[in-house]
């Protein structure tokens, strides 16, 4: 009887065991796609962020990346374009706000000329600089 009631036991802690195990095995797999992440295409990695960024109208995040990325290279990166193009129009939106609040007109005028210019390479992001005006129109109304 005693022999049937450890044996049970040990069938219990057995399977568990075989449980855990296949779990980590599974986790394990799971974590290998991150083991070779420096050899992952930076164009790529940075494209899925800003769609992510955009689908939340995280604008300052993208104009934060584009800034941190200008810092180390002067010229935009492959794949890099269509960020920068959004970020550099979000940018001069919000300088036009300042221009505008500071009634700094001479400013104002040089920016907006930049800022439709800007709108004009937007492409397929041209959504997006109705998105950014709108946001800086109900920052300015609070």
């Amino acid at each position: 009887m005693k022999n049937k009631k450890l044996n049970l036991i040990f069938n219990i802690l057995l399977g568990i065991a075989g449980v855990a195990f296949f779990i980590c095995l599974i986790l394990f797999a799971d974590s290998v796609k991150y083991k070779n992440r420096e050899k992952e295409d930076p164009a790529e990695a940075h494209g899925m962020v800003f769609e992510y960024e955009l689908r939340h109208q995280a604008y300052n995040e993208i104009i934060s990346h584009y800034s941190a990325d200008r810092l180390s290279n002067f010229e935009p990166q492959p794949g890099f374009e269509d960020s920068y193009r959004v970020a550099q129009y979000a940018h001069a939106a919000f300088m036009s706000a300042i221009y505008e609040a500071e009634q700094n007109e001479s400013k104002a005028k040089r920016n907006d000329a930049t800022r439709e210019r800007l709108k004009q390479g937007l492409g397929r992001y041209s959504y997006t600089a109705d998105q950014i005006d709108e946001i800086i129109r109900k920052a300015l109304a609070k």
